[in-house]
């Protein structure tokens, strides 16, 4: 709260300096300036404070910022008129209301409390002091709107003031103790720099190095890693700090002039090696006894510890949002026992760093600034700790974001999933909540702020959060008039209705029974109302509490009768009066009202159709699961339990709810009485309009037709919203009673229902089928009509479609219409056309044909394919479309041949095939007439050029064998053949056509039918190089490159060393470093299946080198402590060896080069005398062959140190 002193001082000054940031003050500041010219007095602001936690106390016995005036004249004077703000852009925004005297030479108060009044002599401005917002300024001017004084608002410490040195003096300071209507003293500088931090907090992959500094002279800086709030006692900063964990850095400055007040505090959280997918709450405080620690570590004693500490928001890629201090306390009851423990924080713009958590925390609101969170573990859903770790560590949430996102009519905690950090220590998974009983939340959405509040929450007992004595005395006159009123007169229900938001009951019972809770009445329960006439939400309303006892998890403290999935809907209207408060008998009495119980009837399947829905709160269920899964294995490493229990938890929960959300519809006719169903219920928009069924069922021709399920024995409201209405349809086997031209159509379902709303003008339109008769029915737009003629009226405009149901023995022949088109054409079967004239559309049909098949000779095992359909008993007799294709494939007895179809009207499409069709057009007999002997050539064979294996071409007879044949081959002719093997197969490798040219068998001349295509492909050719083919044991690695011809599909390497073959088309192989010769083949297949295959060698030979260290250090340190060489390739028989000092002496000396390997090695000393070798530079001479045979001889240096 702050504070502001007025003076009257009789010289002249400016006070431009307060506003030079806005070039329109340069005008205002000029003004000012010469009305100081024409005054004798002013009255000065004396001395503020916004940081006022608990050290003064305004006549309500609330810690309020304040402001002191100064009078410094020797006559009081009333300032009742004048005016003072904290926005220079709005001068006049309070007004003293009436006298307020300032004493001669003295001070007075006014509360910056926001409640606008003055009474007794206590003046209270209609506005609050933010000190952490940097943007305000007090500004005091007099009834003339002529500026007097002004000072911008800095932050101070808790419960510090900022204030003239002494009374009405020029110079500002800051107060550690302040002086509220009493002399200014104990004046103090400013305060000393907050110190200055290397690196800013956030993820880090690896240990850091944090450096502290200062601007200031004559500092100390001290600092503290372990959340403790730094003073002047903790570890003093002498040189960076390695931070290897997870750490929460905090750092103080403090002065050695006394006067100078220690610095604000700078804490930073250094995240190392840990990272998150959702975002993070670093919280901090003192570890100590009563501190935060104690608070959410410490026993059942710790629940009344009101600790004060820091938070940091971080989002989910560890960049630091916003942070500040304030305070910490217990929230949570049952789940105060585990070790896992929510809390609430609020944050205290008095601290000095900041007034409110700065962020969109949740994705369903805009609201962007918290001041008062709640963070919950889960509460009594927790995993492992709730109900013997049967917790799915979602349901409060889950509950709270379904009723939020399906708009409920209530007021719900938004959620958002966070991980918490306790002091650097990593404490789990826990929701960020919006708090709800809160006047932040109701001024923030309603416009109805604490002084304008009435709010009642039951928890075991109730009590008056806001507005009180007055708000339980109201609310116990509301429910005695709902008790001494019978709610069935509808004059009685509409002044309930003016008083109490029956649609947030009818959500509220509805939703907590829904989800089975036992915890709620006579636990938490909430219910407000605003009482700001300008403000919204002025009926009293209902806010979720705690929500995890559902879905048949948790204690029934409620005492409800089931909590089992089929638990009835009405369970809620046998509880009684718990709690106390007439919830359950104000709900039972306004079910006697028609309107309410249609109300909460519809409603319910307003919600069942959408976001009660099954698959609906699934996806939620899922979506919200999905967020924590990746952290819940953490959780569980921190806490206990395992994955798979969670997991089972949550599969649990999820099958309650599919089991409950399936049983509530039956529950509801189970249990009232007064309803009847469940019914099918379409709507139809025709034309360009919208209508509302029921609560904000919004259906127009976008969505139209719109398709629910609802129940009978309610009235079920359709209401035209917009559009140029023109008639309502009722389309049912029941009869309905209604006015079609009302814009609201009220309707009792009887049954299903097709209800159909016309927007603008109509046409008559009648609708016919020619012949009359046959059993023929059209489905006009949906609806099918079998009686005709049939009129209906449409819309000047509408498109129609018409689909024909024809009596089978008829055809489609074509549409006529009086004056309308149809789209695509008349001669369409399925049409649709613009209504613009009334008309007579009629469908004209016409009686199909009658084929009769037969087969000559009778007796045979022939049937005949039809349209796909297989007949194999003849005469057989059918109807057809005169404008359809008749197909016909026969499948001719073995004994007989195919000799031709005949026709006495129709004709056939494919001359003498054995396969024809034909258009019936005319009523007729088709005969398949048959040979006794035939033959058939067939095949469609394919082979590759070096294929082994030869093609096939099959001929097979019907007849007496043996049979003799000739056949061509792109048409010519191959000698004949006589055989007796039926079919016979022709071997071969000779692309082209094949056909038959004659045949017959031991009796007579047959029929031939048939072709046979046989087509040979060139294969294509394997190639390929290896890159190099020439490799040495040093590098064995070769790059093959395909460069086979052909399209090729696959490859097969085999590298010949024994390794897996590779399927790649350019492979890199590494082989064996040793020396040898290896055959690597490719096969490649092309993309018709033909293979090559080529081979090619590869070589690995020898390689030589000869390492030789120039110096080593014999000196018995362990520690390359002798002289040895690498080498390789080197005839070991041609080795020599020598080592001479500075004389020219041959001080070593070997022919044996394993002397010098790393087993061995020489160690310095003489090869004589044995003695160490002094340091200093030798000569060596080597001489060898490599194993190629070539001579190398090299003389260098070498040299020993020791």
């Amino acid at each position: 709260m702050s504070l502001i002193k007025l003076k009257i001082i009789n010289f002249n000054l400016n006070y431009n300096l307060y506003f030079c940031k806005m070039k329109n003050f340069f005008s205002i500041i000029i003004i000012i300036v010469f009305s100081f010219s024409q005054t004798s007095a002013q009255i000065l602001i004396n001395e503020y404070t916004g940081a006022n936690y608990d050290t003064h106390t305004d006549n309500y016995g609330e810690y309020e910022d304040w402001v002191e005036l100064y009078n410094p004249t020797n006559s009081d004077v009333d300032i009742n008129g004048w005016y003072l703000t904290d926005k220079p852009n709005n001068p006049t925004k309070w007004m003293v209301p009436s006298s307020f005297i300032i004493p001669s030479m003295g001070t007075a108060i006014i509360y910056c409390s926001g409640r606008d009044e003055l009474i007794g002599g206590n003046a209270h401005s209609n506005f609050k002091i933010t000190q952490t917002k940097g943007n305000e300024v007090l500004m005091l001017s007099d009834p003339a709107n002529t500026f007097q004084d002004s000072i911008r608002i800095l932050p101070n410490q808790n419960s510090h003031t900022r204030g003239r040195e002494t009374d009405g003096s020029l110079n500002w300071s800051v107060f550690t103790t302040g002086t509220p209507n009493n002399t200014n003293s104990g004046a103090m500088q400013e305060y000393a720099t907050t110190p200055l931090f290397s690196l800013s907090g956030g993820y880090y992959p690896n240990a850091i190095n944090l450096s502290l500094s200062s601007p200031d002279t004559n500092i100390t800086i001290y600092y503290t890693i372990d959340g403790d709030e730094p003073n002047n006692t903790s570890t003093i900063y002498t040189g960076p700090i390695n931070i290897t964990n997870t750490s929460v850095v905090k750092a103080i400055a403090y002065s050695s002039i006394n006067n100078i007040p220690a610095s604000f505090i700078d804490y930073h959280t250094f995240f190392i090696n840990d990272t998150h997918t959702i975002p993070i709450l670093s919280i901090s405080g003192n570890n100590g006894q009563s501190g935060l620690v104690d608070l959410l570590d410490g026993g059942w004693g710790s629940s009344g510890l009101e600790p004060e500490g820091a938070i940091e928001w971080f989002d989910k890629n560890g960049m630091l949002i916003d942070k500040g201090t304030g305070e910490f306390n217990k929230h949570g009851n049952d789940s105060w026992a585990y070790d896992q423990r929510g809390f609430d924080y609020i944050m205290r713009d008095q601290f000095g760093y900041n007034y409110a958590l700065k962020d969109q925390l949740f994705d369903t609101k805009n609201r962007d600034k918290f001041q008062r969170v709640i963070v919950k573990a889960a509460a009594n859903d927790n995993y492992p700790f709730s109900f013997g770790g049967s917790g799915a560590h979602i349901r409060d949430a889950y509950v709270h974001h379904l009723s939020q996102i399906g708009d409920l009519r209530l007021d719900e905690r938004s959620t958002s999933s966070c991980i918490v950090y306790l002091n650097g220590d990593y404490w789990g998974v826990y929701e960020m909540r919006e708090k709800v009983d809160d006047h932040d939340f109701t001024d923030y959405y309603y416009d109805q702020d604490k002084n304008n509040l009435q709010y009642l929450k039951t928890w075991g007992n109730t009590w008056t959060e806001y507005g009180a004595p007055n708000a339980q005395t109201d609310w116990d006159n509301f429910v005695d008039f709902v008790d001494n009123n019978p709610m069935i007169i509808q004059a009685n229900y509409n002044q309930a209705k003016s008083e109490y938001n029956t649609g947030s009951l009818i959500d509220y019972f509805l939703l907590n029974a829904y989800v089975v809770c036992q915890d709620w009445l006579n636990w938490n329960t909430a219910w407000w109302r605003g009482m700001d006439p300008n403000g919204d939400k002025k009926k009293w309303r209902y806010t979720l509490w705690d929500m995890d006892n559902t879905f048949d998890h948790g204690t029934n403290y409620t005492g409800i009768p089931s909590s089992s999935p089929d638990a009835e809907p009405c369970d809620p209207s046998t509880l009684g009066n718990t709690g106390g408060q007439g919830h359950v008998p104000i709900w039972n009495e306004m079910l006697t009202n028609q309107e309410f119980h249609d109300d909460y009837i519809n409603r319910w399947q307003d919600l069942a159709n959408g976001p009660l829905s099954c698959d609906f709160m699934i996806h939620i269920l899922d979506s919200m699961i999905a967020v924590i899964d990746p952290e819940m294995p953490r959780q569980i490493a921190k806490w206990g339990g395992t994955y798979a229990g969670w997991q089972n938890n949550v599969s649990d929960l999820r099958n309650f709810i599919l089991a409950r959300c399936d049983s509530m519809n039956a529950g509801f006719v189970a249990c009232d009485s007064a309803i009847t169903g469940i019914f099918d219920v379409t709507v139809e928009i025709i034309g360009v309009g919208e209508v509302e069924m029921s609560n904000n069922n919004i259906i127009n021709n976008l969505n139209s037709p719109f398709y629910d399920e609802r129940f009978g024995g309610v009235n079920l409201p359709f209401e035209v919203v917009s559009g140029t209405f023109s008639h309502w349809e009722v389309v049912s086997n029941n009869s309905y009673v209604y006015n079609p031209t009302v814009d609201t159509l009220v309707l009792d379902l009887q049954g299903d229902v097709v209800v159909k709303a016309y927007f603008g003008e109509t046409a008559n339109v009648v609708f016919d089928v020619n012949p009359i008769g046959t059993n023929t029915s059209i489905n006009i737009n949906g609806n099918v009509v079998n009686t005709f003629p049939y009129t209906s009226s449409i819309l000047i405009g509408e498109n129609i479609t018409l689909n024909p149901i024809i009596d089978p023995n008829f055809g489609f022949d074509s549409w006529a219409s009086d004056s309308n088109l149809f789209i695509p054409s008349p001669l369409t079967e399925d049409v649709s056309l613009n209504i613009n004239h009334n008309d007579t559309i009629k469908l004209n049909l016409y009686e199909k044909p009658t084929i009769v098949y037969n087969i000559n000779p009778v007796g045979t095992n022939t049937s005949i394919n039809i349209n796909g359909v297989n007949i194999t008993v003849f005469p057989y007799s059918t109807t057809v479309f005169n404008d359809d294709l008749n197909s016909l494939i026969p499948n001719i007895d073995p004994d007989f041949g195919f000799g031709s179809w005949s026709s006495n009207y129709n004709t056939f499409l494919n001359g003498n095939s054995p396969n024809n069709s034909f258009y019936g057009v005319y009523s007729d007999t088709i005969t398949l007439n048959l040979l006794t002997s035939s033959a058939f050539i067939a095949g469609n064979d394919t082979i590759c050029e070096n294929d082994q294996e030869d093609a096939q071409v099959s001929v097979s007879f019907s007849g007496v064998s043996p049979f003799t044949f000739s056949y061509s081959v792109n048409s010519v002719i191959q000698p004949p053949i006589s055989t007796t093997i039926n079919p016979y197969i022709i071997y071969t490798r000779e692309e082209g056509i094949y056909s038959l040219v004659n045949y017959s068998d031991a009796n007579e001349l047959g029929n031939i039918s048939g072709e046979a295509l046989v087509t040979i492909i060139p294969p294509p050719v394997a190639q390929f190089v290896a890159q190099p083919d020439s490799m040495t044991i040093l590098y064995t690695t070769t790059q093959l490159v395909d460069k086979s011809i052909g399209n090729i599909s696959n490859w097969i390497w085999n590298f010949g060393d024994n390794s897996t073959n590779n399927y790649f088309q350019n492979p890199l192989h590494t082989y064996a470093d040793s020396i040898g010769v290896y055959q690597i083949s490719l096969i490649v297949e092309d993309n018709q299946g033909c293979l090559d295959t080529t081979n090619n060698l590869v070589y690995i030979t020898d390689e030589y080198w000869l390492y030789i260290p120039n110096s080593f250090t014999p000196d018995y340190d362990g520690v390359n402590d002798k002289f040895y060489i690498n080498y390789n390739g080197i005839r070991e028989s041609t080795f020599v060896f020598n080592i001479f000092d500075r004389f020219s002496n041959l001080v070593y000396s070997t022919n044996n080069i394993t002397d010098l390997s790393h087993e061995n090695g020489w160690d310095g000393r003489h090869q004589v005398t044995g003695n160490d070798l002094p340091m200093g530079v030798y000569i060596y001479q080597i001489y060898y062959q490599d194993f190629n045979g070539w001579k190398h001889q090299e003389t260098s240096e070498l040299l020993i140190i020791r």
